[in-house]
């Protein structure tokens, strides 16, 4: 799905009968830990998502409960929850918070916003705050800006939640399944961004991935049917194949983000080949080694951590 606020796992639960409280940020003020559109799903026994931690989140989930427990209750409700000495904690603002209890007749717009998010594409929730009207969904072409992808506007006048649920737009390639490869992988599945995982071997790819991870079995040939836009980490076990990837990407003339693993002596070698082939400009645009951070560790986690660090700077 490549939305962290978006949680399958918890819309698996109201279709298995049991129901659900979401809760959203709607705004704040001043300081404070998320901001506005970002979720936590809560049922009986189990939580998913984040609205930041700490006391609000122990107390939210501690309603969201009681919610769930008595029937009689608001269906849907706003709980204003201010951040100091009271609630132990010392951020200072001011949250608001959107309490939905959700059931089996919520899964119609859950399923919508699951093929829309399946098939890249935002969405817009829009719910009133009084118990009797439907949730509304609407298809948005407004995509995420790059890593940002929760929002939420409230509407005083009318008490109705406008929640924007964006697609992710940034799409990261990572070519090579090995250590390191696997390593970036484990990163990447934690973001709101949509992952190809390439590798001409189809043995190496684990039982599980990460549900915004693809993996498509491939070679420098396949290159030429991905986003043109895409971040790329080319990580093989194979310089011969690094060398004929990375030549694809600059045939197309277009990527936001290039970067390759290795040496000095590596970079040296390839941009010698690349010179005879590409523009100064373009082959200037290559990033060898990977990472925002110059470490001597050789650990895979080591590399991964500096590498997505590298691509959340472009943002």
């Amino acid at each position: 799905m490549a939305n962290p606020a978006w949680q399958p796992e918890a819309v698996e639960g109201l279709r298995a009968g049991k129901p659900t409280v979401l809760v959203t940020v709607l705004r704040s003020a001043g300081s404070a830990p998320r901001g506005g559109g970002a979720k936590i799903w809560v049922n009986e026994t189990q939580t998913w998502g984040t609205i930041g931690g700490g006391h609000l989140e122990y107390q939210a989930i501690a309603l969201a409960r009681e919610t769930l427990a008595n029937n009689t209750a608001p269906q849907r409700k706003v709980q204003r929850y201010a951040l100091g000495p009271s609630l132990g904690q010392c951020c200072g603002g001011v949250v608001w918070l959107a309490f939905e209890r959700l059931d089996a007749g919520d899964l119609a717009w859950c399923n919508e916003v699951e093929a829309a998010l399946g098939q890249r594409r935002s969405v817009i929730r829009r719910v009133p705050f009084n118990d009797a009207d439907p949730v509304q969904i609407y298809l948005s072409e407004q995509a995420a800006a790059g890593f940002n992808v929760d929002e939420a506007r409230w509407d005083d006048d009318q008490g109705i939640l406008e929640d924007r649920i964006m697609a992710a737009s940034l799409t990261v390639v990572v070519c090579g399944a090995g250590h390191v490869g696997r390593a970036i992988i484990n990163v990447l599945g934690t973001l709101p961004v949509n992952v190809v995982w390439l590798d001409p071997r189809d043995d190496l790819w684990p039982e599980q991935v990460p549900a915004n991870v693809q993996c498509l079995q491939g070679d420098a040939e396949d290159v030429r049917d991905l986003p043109n836009d895409a971040c790329w980490l080319v990580l093989t076990h194979n310089h011969a194949l690094d060398l004929e990837i990375v030549q694809e990407i600059m045939a197309r003339k277009s990527f936001r983000f290039l970067g390759l693993i290795g040496s000095a002596t590596k970079k040296a070698r390839f941009v010698s080949r690349l010179r005879r082939q590409f523009p100064e400009a373009m082959v200037a645009r290559m990033q060898c080694p990977i990472g925002l951070v110059k470490t001597s560790s050789k650990l895979p986690e080591v590399i991964a951590v500096s590498a997505v660090a590298q691509l959340l700077s472009l943002d």
